[in-house]
C-alpha cells in the first residue's frame, strides 16, 4: 500500500487528524468506512481530533508516517502550522482533551494568526492571502466586490474605499490596503511581448510575455495557448487570425507587442479546427497522469482510440479507466500481467466503492486495450457486469417550464435555455450551434456530429423565430449562434449550466433540474400531446427505442387516467351507502 502521512491540522474551527497520500481508491474506501471526510481546502482526508479515530487508523494502516516538524507540515499542507503542536512524539500520541474543542477557548483571530500578506495588484483588484480560518472567510465572502481565485489561493478586493473598509474590519487590520482606488481611466500597464518563430515546427510561433499576472491570463484563456517549460514562453498557432487577436487583447492595456516573425510565416492554414484541439489537450492531459516508464502502454491505447475516431470523452473514460489499471499494478507491462491478476482487479471494483456507471467504464477500458491495442480478440472477462440502477429522470411541467424562462432577463440567456427545451438539445448541441445550422426557411435545425457522431434533424420552433433573429441583429455573431467571452469561441457548457441554476433559484423551484432536464421534459410533453414515440426517438437522436420509452413512466396524461384500486372500493362502497 502507499506511503500515507498524518499530521495535526486545524480545520472547520476544531483540530483534526489530516490523513496525506496520492491518489488511491483502496486507502479512499478504508477511509470512508472509519468516518473521514475529505477536505478541497486542505487536499486531504480528515477525522476527528481522538485517540480513537488514532488508533483506528494504525490498526488499517501500520505504516503510517507521523508528521511531527512543523517544516515537514508545511510541505504537507502548504501552510505553516508552527504554532500548533505536534499530532503524535516518538512515544506516545499527544492528545488533550481541551484542544480538541478549541471553540471554547477561541475569541478572535488576531491579524498576525491569519498570516496576512498582500501581495501585488491585479488590474482593479487588491490580491492578499491569508491562513484559512472558516468564519472570517464566511464573512470576507458575504462583501459585495471580494472573491476567492482557487487557482492562486488568494482573495481579490475590489478598489473600492468602502469595500476596504468592511474587509480592513473583518480582518481587524487597519490601513491594510493602499488608498489606490480603481479608476477606469488609468488602468494602464508598460511591457512588451516578444513574438518570435517556433525552429521545432514552423506552425506555430513564441510568445514572450514581461512577469505580470494579469498578462499570464489574458494568454491563458488562449484556447489554443500552449506554455513550453524549457522555453519559457507560450506557443500559439502561427496563423493571422491568432496575431490580430494579440493585437486586439492588449491595444488599450498599453502592453506593445513586437513581432519578429519572417515574412510570410503566418499562415492561415496553421490554424488547428476545435476537433483537433480539443483532442490534443486531452491527448497531452491523460499523458501527464502517469509516469514516463508508463506512457508507451498509455501512448498505444491513445493512438488505437484516435484511429479508430473515438470523441475526446471517450478518449477520457477509457483512458481513465486503463491509467487506473496500470496504477493498480504500479505500471507494469500489461502484456506479464495474467487473467488471474486482471480478473482480481476488476472484481474488486465494486468493493472499491465504484458506482456500477464507473465499474462497466473499467470493465470496457481495460478490455479495449487488451482486444484492440494487443490484437487479443478472444481475452474476454468472464465478469459479472454490476447492475445499473434504474432511476427515472427528473421533468418539469409545462408551467414550471414558463416559470423559469420568465425570470431570465438576459436575452442571450433567455434564448439558449428556449431553444434548448424547443428542440430538446443536449447542452454540448446548443453551445456547439452555428447560424449555418438555422434553416429559417425549413423551420428546423441541423444538429451536426452530435453524440455518437450522428446527426439529425429537429424543429426549430415557430415561437422563437424573430427572437432569434433580432439577436442575431443585436449580437452580430459570425459563426456560433451563442459566443463566449472571446469572439469566435462557443459559450462554454458550464457557463450554460450556471444560468439554468441561476434560472432555477429566482423561480424558486425546489426540483433540481439541468439544462439536460429541460430535454427530458421536452420528450415528455411530445408524449403527453399524442406525439407518436418514434418522432421523439428520432428528435433526441436516441439509437434505440429502449431509451426512449422511459418517457413513457412519465407521461401524467396516461397516469391520472389510472384509477387505484383502493379508490375504486371507496367509490363502489360509496355508491351502495347512497342507494340504502
Amino acid at each position: 500500500m502507499k506511503s500515507i502521512r498524518i499530521e495535526k491540522i486545524f480545520h472547520h474551527d476544531a483540530y483534526r487528524i489530516g490523513v496525506f497520500f496520492e491518489k488511491d481508491f483502496e486507502i479512499i474506501a478504508i477511509l470512508k468506512r472509519l468516518g473521514a471526510t475529505y477536505s478541497g481546502s486542505r487536499k486531504c482526508w480528515y477525522l476527528d481530533y481522538s485517540k480513537a479515530s488514532y488508533h483506528a487508523l494504525r490498526s488499517h494502516f501500520p505504516d503510517l508516517v507521523v508528521v511531527t516538524e512543523s517544516s515537514n507540515a508545511s510541505l504537507v499542507t502548504g501552510i505553516d502550522n508552527r504554532d500548533l503542536s505536534p499530532i503524535a512524539s516518538s512515544s506516545a500520541l499527544q492528545l488533550d482533551s481541551s484542544l480538541s474543542n478549541p471553540e471554547h477557548k477561541q475569541t478572535q483571530m488576531t491579524s498576525d494568526k491569519l498570516k496576512l500578506q498582500l501581495l501585488p495588484s491585479i488590474g482593479k483588484y487588491w490580491v492578499f492571502k491569508m491562513r484559512f480560518h472558516h468564519e472570517i472567510s464566511k464573512q470576507l465572502l458575504k462583501i459585495k466586490g471580494v472573491y476567492w481565485n482557487g487557482n492562486y489561493k488568494t482573495y481579490l478586493v475590489f478598489k473600492h474605499e468602502i469595500v476596504k473598509q468592511q474587509v480592513e474590519t473583518v480582518l481587524g487590520i487597519a490601513s491594510f490596503f493602499g488608498t489606490d482606488y480603481f479608476d477606469k481611466n488609468s488602468i494602464a500597464f508598460k511591457g512588451k511581448i516578444k513574438v518570435l518563430p517556433h525552429t521545432e515546427a514552423v506552425s506555430w510561433m513564441e510568445v514572450y510575455v514581461p512577469k505580470m499576472v494579469v498578462v499570464h491570463e489574458k494568454l491563458k484563456r488562449f484556447s489554443m495557448a500552449r506554455y513550453s517549460k524549457i522555453k519559457d514562453c507560450y506557443l500559439l498557432p502561427a496563423a493571422p487570425v491568432v496575431m490580430d487577436s494579440l493585437f486586439l487583447q492588449f491595444e488599450s492595456s498599453g502592453i506593445t507587442i513586437e513581432s519578429l516573425l519572417p515574412k510570410n510565416y503566418l499562415d492561415k492554414r496553421n490554424l488547428p479546427n476545435k476537433k483537433q484541439l480539443d483532442l490534443s489537450k486531452t491527448k497531452r492531459s491523460l499523458l501527464d497522469l502517469v509516469p514516463e516508464q508508463a506512457q508507451i502502454y498509455l501512448g498505444k491505447m491513445i493512438d488505437t482510440l484516435l484511429a479508430l475516431n473515438y470523441s475526446s470523452s471517450t478518449l477520457r473514460t477509457y483512458c481513465g479507466a486503463f491509467v487506473q489499471f496500470l496504477r493498480y499494478f504500479e505500471y507494469r507491462n500489461p502484456e506479464d500481467i495474467n487473467r488471474e491478476e486482471i480478473i482480481r482487479f476488476l472484481g474488486s471494483l465494486m468493493e472499491r466503492g465504484l458506482s456500477a456507471t464507473s465499474g462497466h467504464s473499467m470493465v470496457n477500458g481495460v478490455q479495449f486495450y487488451y482486444q484492440q491495442v494487443l490484437g487479443k480478440i478472444d481475452y474476454s472477462f468472464v465478469l459479472p457486469r454490476p447492475k445499473k440502477e434504474k432511476k427515472l429522470p427528473v421533468v418539469l411541467t409545462m408551467e414550471e417550464c414558463l416559470q423559469i424562462f420568465k425570470v431570465v432577463d438576459n436575452p442571450k440567456h433567455k434564448l439558449l435555455l428556449l431553444i434548448g427545451y424547443g428542440a430538446g438539445l443536449r447542452v454540448s448541441e446548443i453551445v456547439s450551434l452555428k447560424w449555418s445550422d438555422i434553416l429559417f426557411e425549413e423551420h428546423k435545425i441541423h444538429v451536426k456530429n452530435a453524440k455518437g457522431k450522428k446527426d439529425r434533424m429537429v424543429m426549430l420552433p415557430y415561437s422563437i423565430v424573430t427572437s432569434l433573429q433580432l439577436y442575431r441583429e443585436l449580437y452580430k455573431g459570425k459563426h456560433y449562434v451563442f459566443e463566449g467571452q472571446f469572439a469566435g469561441d462557443p459559450y462554454s457548457t458550464g457557463s450554460v449550466q450556471q444560468v439554468m441554476r441561476n434560472a432555477i433559484k429566482l423561480s424558486g423551484l425546489e426540483k433540481k433540474a439541468t439544462v439536460h432536464t429541460l430535454r427530458h421534459s421536452f420528450a415528455t410533453h411530445l408524449l403527453e400531446n399524442g406525439t407518436d414515440i418514434r418522432y421523439i426517438q428520432q428528435f433526441l437522436g436516441h439509437s434505440s427505442i429502449k431509451t426512449t420509452t422511459v418517457y413513457t413512466h412519465l407521461t401524467k396524461t396516461a397516469v391520472d387516467r389510472i384509477q387505484s384500486p383502493l379508490d375504486r372500493m371507496v367509490d363502489i362502497k360509496g355508491k351502495k351507502k347512497l342507494e340504502e
